[in-house]
């Protein structure tokens, strides 16, 4: 009975589909940081050869824009596509990475609602200052799904900006700021249908790589 009632299910077209892929940038140099400063520091070797192999990815995609932030870390990832895909790269603030010194472990069984601020002391605090955040990265993102609409964008941006576009999306809190790892070089997709209404589709896609990501990354992790 259930089947047969879902079967006669005729969803509406919600055309035309906005699609943006949110690219993580490529390996950077990070022996430079020091003397370049961070938003100067160029790829890697290793980024490089991450980029081409991204690159690849993203012909397939048929991007029509394309957006990077303004670090150049962001701005060398989109450079060889852009090339390649005979497209302009708009260089957009909006999208550089957002400083957040806050890095916290956090227990999964410790993490029901109502008693979070007492596993993390800061948690209100730190909530507030994320509210903030993903409203600015919502505004700049739907700014670029208004002048784009039934196209499909690349953005090409940084590990904070990325989840806190998608923590907005999935209006999580700091516990899932914090619980979640875009990798460098990683794209994730979102689709957006006429309505304005989004869907993720995918986090983390990084098939196009050769070797998989370092994923222990709890080292980096404050006590």
């Amino acid at each position: 009975m259930i089947f047969s009632k879902l079967s006669n299910l005729n969803p509406k077209d919600r055309k035309p589909y906005t699609t943006i892929y949110l690219v993580r940038h490529c390996h950077p140099d990070y022996s430079l940081e020091g003397k370049l400063g961070s938003d100067k520091m160029p790829l890697s070797k290793t980024g490089l050869e991450q980029r081409k192999m991204l690159t690849k990815k993203l012909l397939t995609l048929e991007i029509d824009k394309i957006y990077a932030s303004t670090l150049v870390r962001a701005k060398e990832t989109a450079a060889l596509f852009a090339k390649q895909a005979k497209k302009r790269v708009n260089i957009d603030a909006r999208f550089d990475e957002i400083d957040w010194l806050e890095w916290h472990r956090v227990k999964f069984f410790h993490i029901a609602e109502k008693n979070r601020h007492k596993h993390l002391k800061k948690y209100r605090q730190l909530d507030k200052e994320l509210d903030e955040i993903q409203v600015t990265a919502r505004l700049a993102l739907t700014d670029v799904y208004q002048k784009n609409k039934g196209k499909t964008i690349a953005v090409f941006s940084h590990g904070n900006l990325i989840k806190a576009v998608l923590t907005g999306i999935l209006d999580a809190d700091i516990i899932g700021f914090l619980s979640l790892e875009i990798f460098q070089s990683a794209v994730s997709k979102l689709v957006i249908d006429k309505d304005g209404v989004v869907k993720i589709n995918f986090i983390n896609s990084v098939g196009h790589l050769r070797k998989p990501p370092q994923e222990d990354l709890f080292v980096t992790l404050k006590d």
